[in-house]
């Protein structure tokens, strides 16, 4: 089946105002301590080799550096990990090695660095072209800062099979039609082959939240949300994407394959601290401590905890969550087999409720949310719950 890779590097030189990930903010100091963190990382992969968990002659289908700020790291020394990972798997031939890429953080230099050691998909975090916008995010690039680094992608991947995806952010607080519409537009018109559209979410210990919980800024209201959410798909498909993921979009044979994987429920490892990893039907968590994963992975002991399985149907709808959000849809006969537990019985009700409002559409074993689903996806599935 081969490997999927997500490797996470934390270390930004400022908080995003909306992240909730796992980071470690190192003003001044992040593109040092991103390498070293490169070297801890080879070091824990070999630990999952030791371990039996990972079978070296399978090989690698995708890599994914994500943070954080990994492309803060030197083009040497994501080279260097990425040769550490050659050393010890054969990369397949479709391998899609992805880099977090933020504008500000690459040169033209450092991108043709990067394609030689191997990196073949960028994935840069514009989040919005509009500066007053853009200041709400507690970046530190500019618009023109995104449109340089689009720029040289655009003219350094043109000559090999390397490409550049481009990540919004819709619905600011302030946000007008209009904003969005030239966001959109001028994602769409950099050829960038996969356009992900992410809906500003307040997460509980957020700049943002904070800031919505004190009554400073108000989100768009749900008319607005529908609105953005319908120009968005039907502007994308006329251009010629495929809206295959509730948020992604991508021209034909251009999907992520490592967040497609996620969303097939198929295997994947994660290292670093503050990474997961799952094979069936084991899952891990790397804890959030930069410090305690470091010391763990210098003495030679692998940081890991497996997390604890909660009872079937729960288990069944979090992964049912992640497998509907494809248009491909889940075939539930398979599903059922795989976690030992059929939704469609033990929702029974629920299930043929949101089958009749027309949220769910079935096709044999083979169910899909509709347009109405997707739109109202989170609270379908606390209703399975």
């Amino acid at each position: 089946m081969g490997h999927f890779i997500y490797i996470h590097v934390p270390f930004c030189e400022q908080r995003c105002t909306y992240c909730d990930f796992y980071t470690v903010t190192s003003p001044g100091d992040a593109a040092r301590r991103a390498d070293a963190w490169l070297e801890l990382v080879a070091r824990e992969m070999a630990l999952w080799i030791a371990a039996g968990d990972l079978d070296p002659a399978e090989p690698v289908e995708t890599v994914f550096l994500g943070g954080g700020t990994p492309s803060r790291a030197s083009a040497a020394g994501i080279g260097r990990l990425l040769d550490a990972v050659r050393a010890e798997f054969a990369l397949s031939a479709l391998a899609e090695i992805t880099l977090e890429t933020q504008p500000g953080t690459a040169d033209a230099e450092k991108i043709a660095a990067l394609l030689a050691a191997g990196v073949n998909r960028f994935s840069v975090g514009v989040q919005t072209f509009q500066p007053a916008l853009l200041a709400q995010t507690g970046r530190l690039h500019s618009a023109d800062d995104s449109r340089r680094l689009l720029e040289t992608l655009q003219r350094q991947t043109a000559a090999s099979n390397a490409t550049y995806a481009i990540d919004l952010i819709s619905c600011w607080p302030g946000q007008t039609p209009d904003q969005w519409r030239k966001d959109l537009r001028e994602a769409a018109a950099w050829g960038a082959d996969h356009i992900s559209v992410y809906e500003l979410t307040y997460h509980a210990g957020t700049a943002m939240r904070r800031r919505l919980d004190a009554g400073e800024i108000e989100p768009p209201n749900e008319d607005w949300r529908i609105e953005i959410f319908d120009e968005t798909a039907n502007f994308l498909t006329a251009q010629g994407f495929e809206h295959y993921e509730i948020s992604n979009f991508a021209r034909p044979g251009r999907r992520s394959r490592h967040n497609e994987n996620y969303w097939r429920l198929g295997n994947y490892v994660g290292w670093g601290a503050g990474a997961h990893s799952f094979l069936f039907p084991r899952r891990f968590v790397n804890e959030n401590s930069a410090e305690a994963y470091q010391r763990s992975i210098a003495a030679g002991r692998l940081f890991r905890r497996e997390i604890p399985q909660p009872d079937p149907h729960l288990t069944a709808v979090e992964n049912l969550q992640m497998a509907l959000r494809l248009v491909d849809g889940v075939d539930m006969d398979w599903f059922a087999d795989r976690y030992g537990c059929d939704v469609r019985e033990t929702r029974a009700a629920q299930f043929r409720a949101l089958l009749e409002e027309g949220l769910l559409t079935q096709n044999g074993p083979v169910v899909r949310l509709s347009r109405a689903g997707r739109l109202r996806f989170d609270s379908l599935i606390e209703y399975l719950l």
